[in-house]
């Protein structure tokens, strides 16, 4: 297998239902040969940072028990795009357990925010961010106006500077009502895709290829577009990352098996995926 990196791990710190432990990732990552990842847990809103908290004390705890993975284990967090209005109202206090944001009654098109800065990244010793899109922002639930929604929270994504990979781009969060509008590639048009790829040139991101959301989930038709889309970012200079976005209590070793052979089909260049 070619894939030899892995920067997207979820594990049971994480605020949903990821369930891997420390000691479980290190040892099936190096039977898939695994040279160097990252474990990147959910920071949403505020209320999530005491997971971040509680993975960097394991991650501490794994690094102790295994001192040969220094400089290839690393330790990252996947914090999500939020609105600057929810993230303002819950540090006023009385949502506590608001750990997704408040996901109503914000204003659409408003100011987007994530819930770090640099001070949070020097207190957690974060080595790098996934910066991802999870959510609508308030916008209304129309296609056209959707995507566009969409598109505006992954540019802030790219271009924000604590972001280190932009994560599963295109991923679909299933909204009840609405079919996936991303199941036809052409609704990202190509003024957008230019934009964003000048954008994670200027900004030095990287884009991921994620394992589980995208390249095992989504249908062969929508991945032949996909995929050659993103072998020509490659060719023209954009880091590519690797992540599984692994959830569950072990490492998948045919689906990273079967996202090898994807990527050998496009001619994406696993050798010269991002790596710390």
């Amino acid at each position: 297998m070619r894939i030899d990196t892995d920067w997207h791990h979820h594990t049971f710190c994480s605020c949903d239902e990821a369930c891997i432990d420390f000691e479980t990732l290190i040892k099936e990552n190096a039977e898939l040969g695994l040279r160097d990842f990252g474990v990147s847990d959910h920071l949403h809103a505020q209320p999530t940072e005491k997971d971040i908290a509680a993975s960097r004390k394991e991650y501490e705890r794994a690094m102790a028990a295994h001192p040969e993975l220094k400089g290839h284990f690393h330790f990252g967090v996947e914090a999500s795009v939020m609105s600057a209005w929810e993230l303002e109202k819950i540090a006023k206090g009385g949502y506590e357990d608001a750990a997704y944001g408040i996901r109503e009654g914000g204003p659409a098109w408003g100011p987007l925010a994530l819930a770090l800065d640099d001070a949070f990244m020097e207190k957690y010793k974060v080595d790098y961010v996934i910066t991802s899109v999870h959510w609508p922002m308030y916008c209304e639930l129309e296609k056209n106006i959707f995507v566009k929604d969409y598109f505006r929270q992954c540019m802030f994504a790219a271009t924000h500077p604590c972001t280190t990979i932009l994560g599963h781009f295109l991923w679909w969060n299933p909204i009840r009502g609405m079919e996936n509008p991303f199941l036809d590639f052409s609704v990202i048009t190509r003024s957008m895709r230019e934009e964003l790829r000048a954008a994670l040139l200027e900004c030095n991101a990287a884009f991921e290829i994620n394992k589980d959301a995208m390249l095992i989930a989504m249908p062969e038709a929508f991945l032949d577009e996909y995929l050659g889309w993103i072998a020509d970012m490659q060719h023209s200079g954009v880091k590519i990352a690797f992540g599984s976005d692994n959830h569950s209590a072990h490492v998948g070793k045919k689906s990273f098996e079967k996202a090898d052979e994807l990527l050998k089909r496009y001619q994406i260049d696993a050798s010269e995926f991002f790596r710390l």
